[in-house]
């Protein structure tokens, strides 16, 4: 795919932090006629693509890649430069095409980056997320994480910004809730689909394969919510990593451990002192405090009134001898939805809807304070920093 002396160089990064070896590197054969294909046997085809009718192949180790040049040249960013570059007549070649070497790059990135160039529109935007039948929305995160590692790594904005809004998408769906001040969900609103280990292993291999990510990435908007995922693992796992199926280990930094750990602590203090503000508060009024919202239970003597109803849910959870508060670190999780439920059955309409208020609006307070105990910002300085590195991003680019 090059001409006999010439080794195509990376002229451009996303980062000045980058990789400043070639991101590619195409067959040569040093001014040779190309001989008999004697190693195709050595090589497969992807079996994900094997039905792709392509003009050259994209090679990682010995997995093949068919893909179209066409598409290639119209995916924004290093692609459409490097393969539209005229290629040399006497390029090597496997199983009759030629083929680029992806550096950079692993088989599940590029099988990814694959599925989002020559997929169908479907299969294009199912690649990160989809709607289920039950109204769940599925998220396949590392699709998505692996999108932007390929996109980052080889400088390529337009799938950059598909990935990047896909883990937006993720975040604003999971915490809809919280950031629209809506009551909480009776059932989960995302799943997690597309890992090749047991889901509750892959939850912990995720969030830490976010910090690392979206560090590489400079996605440090999202960086906060990686830390807070991280933060609900347990102590071990946060010191001595975690085992892969591949038997190797992934593990967070120094600075990261201590971030993490530091913060796992903030976020118990949060949960006790500002989700949950809604019960202390309501231990400190006299009462008589019913006048404040107009509570009406004092109209059925014989039925428990809603103040003695709330106390006894804070007693519940603030005797010294509980640990419903003091043994979690969720600090964006208040009381379920069934229990939400049960509270109004016990509550009259008056005070069903002054403590519903009462717990989105601490539930708002803690999410605004979540960027703060991991980064030291708040969400809007966090988002002006991002929109300056995707300006940057874009115009080392142009």
């Amino acid at each position: 795919m090059t001409a006999a002396s010439t080794t195509i160089k990376r002229t451009r990064s996303a980062s000045r932090s980058r990789f400043s070896e070639s991101s590619f590197k195409r067959a040569r054969n040093e001014g040779a006629t190309p001989g008999p294909a004697k190693f195709d046997d050595s090589y497969v085809v992807d079996p994900g693509f094997s039905n792709l009718k392509g003009d050259i192949y994209l090679k990682v180790g010995n997995t093949l890649f068919p893909a179209s040049l066409e598409k290639l040249q119209n995916v924004e960013g290093l692609f459409a430069d490097l393969f539209s570059i005229q290629q040399p007549e006497h390029a090597d070649r496997i199983h009759g095409l030629p083929y680029c070497d992806m550096f950079n790059c692993s088989e599940s990135e590029l099988r990814v980056l694959m599925k989002l160039i020559h997929g169908s529109k479907y299969e294009r935007l199912s690649v990160f997320q989809r709607k289920a039948a039950s109204g769940v929305t599925e998220f396949n995160i590392e699709n998505i994480l692996d999108a932007l590692l390929v996109s980052s790594r080889l400088d390529l904005p337009g799938i950059r910004t598909q990935a990047k809004e896909a883990i937006h998408d993720f975040f604003r769906t999971m915490w809809s809730h919280i950031i629209y001040c809506e009551p909480p969900p009776e059932y989960p609103v995302v799943a997690l689909t597309g890992y090749t280990m047991g889901k509750d292993h892959a939850l912990r291999v995720l969030c830490f394969r976010m910090i690392k990510v979206f560090r590489e990435c400079e996605l440090g908007y999202c960086m906060p919510m990686a830390y807070y995922f991280a933060a609900q693992q347990t102590h071990n796992d946060i010191l001595d990593g975690i085992k892969l199926p591949d038997g190797s280990l992934l593990e967070l930094d120094h600075d990261d451990k201590k971030k993490v750990l530091k913060g796992r602590e903030m976020l118990r203090s949060l949960r006790r002192n500002v989700t949950f503000m809604w019960l202390i508060e309501h231990a400190g009024y006299p009462k008589d405090y019913v006048l404040l919202h107009g509570c009406t239970s004092r109209e059925f003597p014989k039925r428990k009134g809603c103040y003695d109803f709330i106390f006894d849910l804070y007693n519940l959870f603030f005797s010294p001898s509980s640990r419903l508060l003091e043994d979690r670190c969720d600090a964006l999780e208040s009381i379920s939805f069934e229990a939400v439920e049960t509270m109004k059955s016990h509550l009259c309409p008056e005070c069903q809807v002054y403590f519903t208020d009462r717990i989105m609006y601490c539930l708002l307070a803690s999410w605004g304070q979540i960027p703060r105990i991991f980064t030291g910002h708040t969400w809007d300085k966090l988002r002006e920093k991002q929109i300056q590195i995707e300006a940057n991003w874009r115009e080392r680019l142009s």
